[in-house]
C-alpha cells in the first residue's frame, strides 16, 4: 500500500474537545467535521464521517481536512501526520494497520479551569465567562454540562491519553474514573496543567501506576508576569508546585517525565531567559519547551514597534551563546515579519480596562520602549 496520504490516527484515535465535538485529530480542520460527529454519540468512533476517512486512506485518496499537514510536509518536510507515522508506537498506534481500533485519545474533560490566560478564551475557560459576557462573546457549553465523559466506552484497550483541558486537575473525579477504567500497566499519561494545583494522593496513587507519564506544566514567564499572562495564578504558589512536581515525578519516577512548556508572545519574548534561568538554577533536569504563540493574532511578536524588534533581535543573539533553543530561530523569523502595533494596543487596551490591570509594571524594559504608543 502506498502511504503518501495514510495516517494512523483515524484508525486509532479520537481528539474530544471541552464542547463535546471530536475530531480526528487535534490539528484537522475543524470546518471539514459534521456537528454530529460528538462524543455524545456511542458509536462515535465508528461514524460514517470517520470510516469514510479511512478508506480514503485505504485507497491513497487525499483527505479535505487533513490539508494543513499536506502543506507542512510541502514546505518543511514536517507534519503531525509524519510524527505520528515515526513515532506511533510510543503512543500505542499500530503504524500501517487499517484496522480501526481505539488505543490513543487525546481528551479535555471539561473547560472548567481557574485562570483566564490572555492567549485564550471561554471555550476552554469557564474563567473567561464574565470577561466574555462583557465583550459580547458567545458562552459555550462544556462536557461538564452535559454530564457525559466517555460513560458508554469501553477504555481497557487504551494505551495512551492525553489529558488537557480547561486545567485537568480540577476535574480530578471524571480524571481518576478514567484511569479506573484503564489498563494502567499499558497507558502513557500525558497531562498538561497550569501549575496551580498537584494531585491528589490518590490520583497521584493512580498516575505512578501507569507505565509512562509525561508532565507538561504550563508557565510563561518569570515571576508576576506570569500571573499577569495566566491570571488566577500566584507565583508563589507556582514556585511550590513547581517543586512538588520535580521531587514527587523527576526525582522520584523518572527524570524525564516532567517539562516546563511556555509560550513567548508580545507580552514576554523580551524576558524568556529570566525563565530559563530560574528553571536551570532551581530544577535543573526539568526539560524547557518554550514555543512561539500561535494565537490569539494580536499577541504575536510580528506586532512590535521596530525598535523594540530590534532590541530584542540582540539580546536573542546573546542568549543563544548560553541558551540552545528551538524558539529563538522561529523568534527571529516572527521578528522580521511586518506587523501594526495598533492591533496589540487595541486588544490589550479592552482587556486592561476590563480586569484593571496593566502588564507595565510586570515587564518595564518593554515598557519603555513602547510607552509613547499609549500616550
Amino acid at each position: 500500500m502506498n502511504k503518501t496520504s495514510y495516517c494512523p490516527l483515524p484508525f486509532s484515535h479520537l481528539a474530544i474537545r471541552p464542547n463535546g465535538r471530536v475530531f480526528p485529530c487535534c490539528i484537522f480542520r475543524w470546518d471539514s467535521v459534521p456537528e454530529d460527529f460528538k462524543i455524545s454519540d456511542p458509536n462515535v468512533f465508528n461514524h460514517p464521517f470517520l470510516e469514510d476517512i479511512r478508506n480514503k486512506m485505504r485507497n491513497n485518496e487525499p483527505v479535505d481536512g487533513c490539508s494543513r499537514c499536506y502543506e507542512n510536509e510541502e514546505k518543511t518536510g514536517k507534519s503531525t501526520r509524519m510524527y505520528f507515522m515515526e513515532k506511533g508506537e510510543d503512543f500505542g498506534l499500530d503504524v500501517g494497520s487499517t484496522d480501526a481500533s481505539l488505543v490513543y485519545l487525546d481528551l479535555a474533560l471539561s473547560n472548567t479551569c481557574n485562570n483566564k490566560c490572555r492567549m485564550c478564551g471561554p471555550e476552554l475557560s469557564t474563567s473567561w465567562y464574565s470577561d466574555a459576557k462583557a465583550l459580547g462573546m458567545k458562552i459555550p457549553k462544556g462536557i461538564i454540562e452535559q454530564n457525559v465523559v466517555l460513560e458508554n466506552y469501553d477504555l481497557s484497550t487504551l494505551r495512551a491519553i492525553k489529558l488537557i483541558g480547561g486545567e485537568p486537575l480540577m476535574e480530578e473525579t471524571k480524571f481518576i474514573d478514567v484511569l479506573k477504567r484503564c489498563d494502567r500497566t499499558q497507558l502513557s499519561i500525558m497531562l498538561t496543567t497550569n501549575v496551580t494545583l498537584t494531585p491528589s494522593p490518590e490520583l497521584y496513587s493512580l498516575l505512578k501506576e501507569c507505565k509512562q507519564i509525561r508532565i507538561n506544566l504550563s508557565i510563561d514567564a518569570f515571576g508576576p508576569l506570569n500571573d499577569f499572562l495566566r491570571k488566577g495564578s500566584k507565583w508563589e504558589k507556582t514556585v511550590e508546585n513547581l517543586h512538588w512536581f520535580y521531587k514527587n515525578f523527576t526525582e522520584t519516577i523518572d527524570k524525564n517525565s516532567v517539562s516546563l512548556h511556555s509560550v513567548a508572545s508580545i507580552y514576554n519574548l523580551n524576558q524568556v531567559n529570566l525563565l530559563y534561568s530560574f528553571i536551570k538554577t532551581n530544577f535543573p533536569k526539568m526539560n524547557i519547551d518554550y514555543v512561539l504563540a500561535d494565537g490569539p493574532e494580536w499577541m504575536l511578536p510580528r506586532h512590535l514597534p521596530e525598535l523594540a524588534k530590534d532590541v530584542i533581535k540582540e539580546k536573542i543573539a546573546q542568549w543563544k551563546i548560553d541558551i540552545d533553543a528551538p524558539l529563538f530561530r522561529v523568534a527571529l523569523d516572527e521578528l522580521g515579519k511586518s506587523g501594526d502595533f495598533r492591533k496589540f494596543i487595541k486588544q490589550d487596551t479592552i482587556l486592561n480596562e476590563l480586569r484593571s490591570e496593566h502588564w507595565k509594571e510586570h515587564n518595564v524594559e518593554l515598557y519603555e520602549m513602547v510607552k509613547r504608543f499609549y500616550e
